[in-house]
């Protein structure tokens, strides 16, 4: 295995923060970018994705970028959600294109889809952007960034739309109060599992996939394609694959209220 020099946007959030942490323990150079100051040992820039400058000069030497940075899904669409789930991101990918950067994993969400019914259905990538909310019109939009940044500027891209990814015991216990919930699950493990595969895997074009966990067979989504480009190889089931507390560090205060509007319990 090649160690690779990887900037994780979002390092000290919930995702950001184990993938880094996943990748360090692999034996890659991982360097954290954040608004917020760092969690893990090594390299790490204070800084917004909306400052050019900054981002472009963590973006330097890497060989990947693992974009995890994100606003909270009930922040303001003009004011929160355009600036930082957009912007932010389409900054991500043209620093990612002047720095030469080859890989870019962007941190997508099963709410491109959050208008479908994910009680009873398995919804494939055949079923195309169907958002159920502004978070979800977001991060669809953000995936047609990359897409285009693939065909037109030749970067591997890779929109990874997560399940939900329990951030600590708050989380825990509304899952498991919901129908749908453990359909949903991503465990800790086969998130951390899922993105050294989608950075290491040395070649690929454009690809977009669904990545929850097993789920005892029963995922909402087809997991074919993450399972058939990167050999992924989920295997939790809620509450398997996952540590959390009580305590809020990862829990965005809106994030409860406001999973999905159309969930079934």
């Amino acid at each position: 295995m090649r160690k690779l020099r990887i900037l994780v946007t979002g390092s000290s959030g919930a995702v950001g923060y184990h993938v880094a942490f996943a990748l360090q323990k692999r034996g890659h150079e991982v360097r954290g970018f954040d608004l917020m100051s760092q969690r893990l040992p090594g390299d790490h820039r204070v800084a917004s994705i909306l400052d050019v400058d900054a981002l472009q000069s963590a973006a330097k030497g890497m060989d990947a970028i693992v974009h995890a940075a994100a606003v909270p899904d009930r922040q303001n669409f003009a004011n929160e959600l355009v600036p930082n789930n957009i912007i932010g991101t389409q900054n991500v990918f043209e620093v990612a294109r002047l720095e030469g950067v080859a890989r870019v994993v962007n941190t997508s969400s099963i709410r491109v889809v959050g208008g479908l019914d994910w009680a009873s259905d398995c919804i494939g990538l055949d079923a195309g952007f169907v958002p159920g909310d502004h978070y979800g019109i977001s991060k669809a939009t953000a995936e047609l960034i990359g897409a285009m940044y693939a065909r037109r500027f030749g970067l591997s891209v890779v929109s990874a739309r997560l399940g939900w990814f329990v951030r600590n015991q708050k989380e825990a216990d509304l899952l498991k109060t919901l129908a749908v919930g453990p359909r949903i699950y991503l465990s800790h493990d086969d998130a951390k599992d899922f993105f050294i595969r989608a950075v290491e895997k040395p070649t690929l074009a454009h690809c977009a996939v669904f990545v929850t966990s097993d789920n005892g067979g029963d995922s909402a989504f087809d997991l074919g394609p993450a399972k058939q480009l990167f050999g992924y190889k989920p295997k939790d089931t809620f509450p398997a694959g996952s540590q959390w507390s009580s305590n809020d560090d990862f829990l965005s205060p809106e994030m409860a209220p406001s999973l999905r509007p159309n969930i079934r319990s």
